[in-house]
């Protein structure tokens, strides 16, 4: 496989480096020069590590007057940084969420400070960096292999993406910025970034943009307007219950659950524009005659197949997202009435509805758009 790279024209270049200065102001100048005052939260107020478990021994067994039998351990890790310490638990035999060890295993080991000014520790959870590290390569190099350099672009947009999110939204919330207008700031510098980078600087991106920006608009105004008159409280799941306590009750729940649907919704918006304008100036190289309304109604068709597919790729992204709750919702004795009523089933269903619609709006605005772009072009011009 050979990965050519050719500089960009000057314009082209221009946009990339106003690009990069967009990153670089909302992925490293804010966060350092200290903008945002996010708040400690740590409920046990203690810092976990690496470490691996070097024995196991059980040191007794009891039964409860409920018939529940806890077994004592005393386990060995050895942590990060060589010290080897021990951890005296107790678990339910049969207890599902308990982490069972065995000697060899990579676990999270949170220390605090227990009575008396002692260090005590606990196992927090499993370590799973080596497997996802893995997966992670696998993802990467398919993507390269396929996409070439346009794959490699896709990837950095992807990070950029990420970045935004734990660099800006993230602790804009926790400072106390309207989590509402964190989510909008961030969408627009995601969705800036990642159309241009995975799909290069040209007027058919420009147009995707512009139909991202007005698809997105309409799905945030839906999405307020569903919140409100469906009284969601956004407090439905432990999550979200447990991010208030935590605060203290200084974060804006319902702006959260609102900043999560349009996060949710850019995704797949950004797939919809990106294609639908593609395809108008594909039909447009094709056929350098057609005209802006030619241009819009073949456009359309082909976003009527894209409409179905995208729509139902977003419900049951959302629908195994949710699935352990439609598990427990089917085997309640309500009615379905009465069951989508319930705030958890009714969140999902706003946000899957909310999405839906901003999809299905997306096509015809930014078909039109990109149809007046092509449309406008001599016959000539090569579009792009």
């Amino acid at each position: 496989m050979s990965l050519s790279f050719e500089p960009p024209p000057r314009p082209q270049a221009i946009v990339y480096a106003a690009i990069a200065l967009l990153l670089i102001v909302f992925v490293v100048v804010l966060p350092a020069a200290d903008v945002f005052e996010t708040p400690s939260i740590n409920p046990f107020d203690g810092e976990s590590g690496e470490a691996v478990v070097i024995s196991v021994e059980e040191t007794g067994r009891e039964q409860t007057d409920g018939g529940v039998t806890l077994v004592s351990e005393r386990i060995g890790v050895r942590l990060d940084g060589g010290e080897q310490v021990t951890i005296e638990r107790q678990l339910a035999s049969d207890d599902a969420f308990a982490i069972r060890v065995e000697p060899g295993d990579d676990v999270l080991v949170t220390a605090y400070e227990a009575g008396g000014g002692e260090t005590a520790y606990f196992i927090a959870d499993r370590l799973r960096t080596a497997p996802l590290w893995v997966l992670g390569a696998i993802f990467a190099a398919a993507v390269v292999l396929i996409g070439r350099w346009r794959g490699v672009w896709s990837l950095v947009g992807l990070v950029a993406s990420f970045l935004v999110i734990v660099r800006f939204i993230v602790p804009a919330i926790l400072s106390g910025m309207s989590p509402l207008l964190a989510t909008l700031i961030g969408a627009s510098v995601i969705m800036t970034t990642t159309l241009v980078l995975a799909h290069g600087a040209s007027r058919k991106t420009g147009a995707a943009l512009v139909g991202t920006v007005l698809s997105l608009l309409l799905a945030v105004l839906l999405a307020t307007m569903a919140v409100e008159v469906t009284a969601l409280t956004g407090l439905a799941g432990d999550q979200e219950a447990t991010l208030q306590l935590l605060a203290g009750g200084t974060i804006d729940a319902r702006g959260v659950l609102l900043g999560g649907m349009i996060i949710g919704a850019l995704g797949v918006l950004d797939d919809v524009t990106a294609t639908q304008s593609s395809a108008v100036f594909e039909l447009r190289r094709a056929n350098p005659l057609l005209g802006a309304g030619e241009l819009f109604s073949r456009g359309l068709n082909v976003g009527r197949d894209h409409i179905a597919s995208t729509v139902n790729t977003l419900v049951l992204a959302y629908a195994g997202a949710a699935l352990p709750l439609l598990v427990i919702l089917s085997v309640q004795p309500e009615p379905l009435g009465l069951l989508i009523s319930r705030e958890l089933i009714a969140t999902e269903i706003v946000r899957t509805l909310v999405g839906s619609i901003g999809i299905v709006a997306a096509v015809p605005i930014t078909t039109g758009i990109a149809a007046l772009v092509a449309g406008a072009l001599e016959a000539r011009a090569e579009p792009a």
